[in-house]
């Protein structure tokens, strides 16, 4: 008996019977009462085993399936390659029936039956959106030629020919024999090449959780 008067009894797991048990004192018995009525309402119990390395495997399948389906269709940047289970958003297409945790929750636009296309997004960058309908679509270009209405309003200044007339040995200038010389051009330079508008960057390896490890 312990000092407070409650028994310690550890029974042994045999059969199919099912021994519930749990050893407390009594000051904390009013605290997890209704816990443990709760506990014993549930639907379905099942023997994990004897050992208490039993009852951890069994709980931990059951926390990493809690956390799958939390984690399924997420995606998260990696430093590394991302392990199994997770696909890189790299523009592959790959069959429903092989990833079917996370087909069930795509968006309709990534979903051509029987497959599915992941977006490609290598050189982008994410951005905020309310409504998956409106995620996960790459657009844009990260490269892009000025137009002339894009330049800023500006002038270009030029300095005229002045031609100077000796009077004295021409006599008066006529205006009306006045010509324009043939046009010249200015210099040209520059090659059209696309500007590169990013800003100073890293790269990470994006994938998104498909729920599989294989």
């Amino acid at each position: 008996m312990k000092p407070d008067g409650l028994a310690r009894y550890t029974p042994t797991l045999s059969g199919d019977t099912r021994v519930l048990c749990v050893s407390l004192d009594s000051a904390m018995a009013k605290h997890v009462g209704d816990a443990l009525t709760n506990l014993t309402n549930i639907d379905e119990w099942y023997e994990d085993g004897d050992t208490i390395a039993d009852v951890i495997a069994a709980a931990s399948v059951t926390v990493e399936d809690y956390y799958n389906q939390m984690l399924v269709g997420s995606v998260l940047p990696w430093l590394i390659n991302p392990p199994n289970g997770w696909l890189l958003l790299d523009g592959s297409t790959y069959a429903l029936a092989d990833y079917p945790e996370l087909a069930a929750v795509l968006p309709t636009h990534l979903v051509s039956s029987p497959n599915f296309t992941l977006p490609d997004v290598e050189l982008g960058f994410p951005f905020g959106v309310l409504d998956e309908a409106d995620g996960s679509q790459v657009s844009g270009s990260n490269t892009f030629n000025l137009t002339e209405a894009q330049l800023p309003s500006h002038t270009h200044t030029y300095t005229s020919v002045i031609v100077d007339i000796d009077v004295k040995t021409l006599g008066a200038p006529d205006p009306a024999g006045a010509r324009l010389g043939p046009p010249v051009a200015t210099g040209a330079t520059g090659s059209g090449d696309d500007i590169d508008g990013r800003p100073l960057r890293f790269g990470l390896v994006y994938a998104v959780f498909a729920g599989r490890n294989g």
